[in-house]
């Protein structure tokens, strides 16, 4: 029991000791930068890759007005940070000063994992479900989902859906395990949702129609799509014989027509 208790209270101590630090930090900071006016931006996107969602000089832009010019000790942190963190592109902002006329910024950009492109426009999704508009200049590489939408979008094509968000969670389990795969991302081109809400796979090598049905069972049902490709197709071909339609959604069970 004294020992548990001696835990706590160091712990207690050590977040003591770190709060003292950075409130120290930040307020010499404050007094030596006092008077001085920013005239720099520097911008780091954490999790920047090929295919950045956003740009530095895009970030650049959300803040300059309220930064450039002003006095480094007059310069409201916590309100930029707010307003980057307001841009549907961005999910984690951190804001600091650095001597001695520098604001510095830490941006991480949201990661979009699906596309899906509607009669009245496209939108991104990232891995949590945020629907997110098509920004910048990019066009990221990305399965497309296509057809009935079974979820409702937000307000300004940004957060998360307002009903139907296990679906949207369940379709991106399917093309993150496409994405995740060297062979089907490469061949599966396309996925349609029909009016009866059957999910339909495209693909990039042939004209078949892959009836996937239900989001359930994804492991098993492109299991069965690889087989159709290694014995029914060549089979088939062999025969003379070509199928248009793919039937994966019975368990156990491939139906072609």
């Amino acid at each position: 029991m004294f020992r548990k208790i001696l835990v706590i209270v160091g712990f207690v101590v050590v977040c003591a000791l770190f709060s003292g630090y950075f409130y120290c930090a930040d307020r010499y900071a404050r007094q030596q930068t006092a008077g001085v006016r920013c005239d720099k931006i520097d911008v780091v996107i954490t999790n920047s890759n090929a295919q950045d969602f956003i740009s530095k000089e895009e970030v650049t832009e959300m803040v300059r007005s309220a930064a450039i010019g002003k006095k480094m000790d007059e310069i409201n942190i916590h309100g930029l940070e707010q307003r980057l963190c307001a841009s549907s592109a961005i999910c984690k902002a951190e804001a600091y000063l650095r001597m001695p006329s520098t604001l510095s910024l830490e941006v991480t950009q949201r990661n979009p994992v699906a596309r899906f492109q509607t009669a009245s426009g496209g939108f991104y999704c990232d891995s949590s479900g945020f629907i997110l508009p098509l920004l910048g200049k990019v066009t990221l590489d990305l399965p497309v989902v296509s057809g009935k939408l079974m979820f409702d979008l937000p307000a300004r094509m940004s957060g998360y859906p307002t009903r139907g968000r296990d679906y949207l969670e369940s379709m991106l389990r399917l093309t993150e395990t496409i994405r995740n795969n060297s062979y089907w991302s490469r061949e599966i081109e396309q996925i349609w949702v029909e009016e009866n809400s059957d999910v339909v796979l495209y693909t990039r090598s042939g004209d078949e129609k892959f009836i996937f049905g239900s989001l359930n069972d994804i492991d098993d049902k492109l299991t069965k799509m690889a087989g159709y490709y290694r014995t029914i197709k060549p089979k088939a071909k062999a025969e003379g014989k070509t199928y248009k339609t793919v039937n994966l959604k019975y368990k156990d069970q491939i139906i072609c027509k």
